[in-house]
């Protein structure tokens, strides 16, 4: 027999910082009760979304972190919904992301860029080598 989980909910979440704020919603790091980890919440609301005509977008966020594989990407845990929001749960990333650092320099060099478009492209290729 299947087993059945319970839906998941934002009750699930204990809250403990905000640690952002977008066009729909904000971001919290939170700690999931369930297993103790620290996770970053993303609550979005779906009025302002279908408003502001970015569903597309969203989906589009959703697919790519719901499918990537790759350090420079935060992964997606899993997702949620109520009647009000759209909850993405991530992997905390202490620090930031590259928005973040990008907003903190304001521009990057030539070779900052280069480095951070080879990482996003190809993480697993080092240094010297041809794989």
């Amino acid at each position: 027999m299947a087993c059945r989980r319970k839906p998941i909910t934002v009750r699930d979440f204990e809250s403990i910082a905000i640690i952002g704020r977008g066009a729909f919603g904000e971001v919290r790091v939170c700690r999931y009760k369930e297993t103790g980890e620290i996770v970053a919440l993303k609550k979005m609301n779906k009025t302002e979304m279908i408003s502001k005509n970015h569903l597309a977008h969203v989906r589009a966020e959703k697919e790519v972190l719901a499918l990537a594989s790759n350090p420079w990407i935060v992964g997606l845990k899993f997702s949620f919904q109520d009647e009000k929001y759209l909850y993405l749960v991530m992997e905390y990333l202490p620090g930031g992301d590259l928005m973040t650092l990008l907003i903190k320099k304001d521009i990057f060099t030539e070779e900052e860029a280069k480095f951070y478009i080879a990482e996003a492209v190809n993480p697993e290729k080092k240094k010297g080598t041809n794989r």
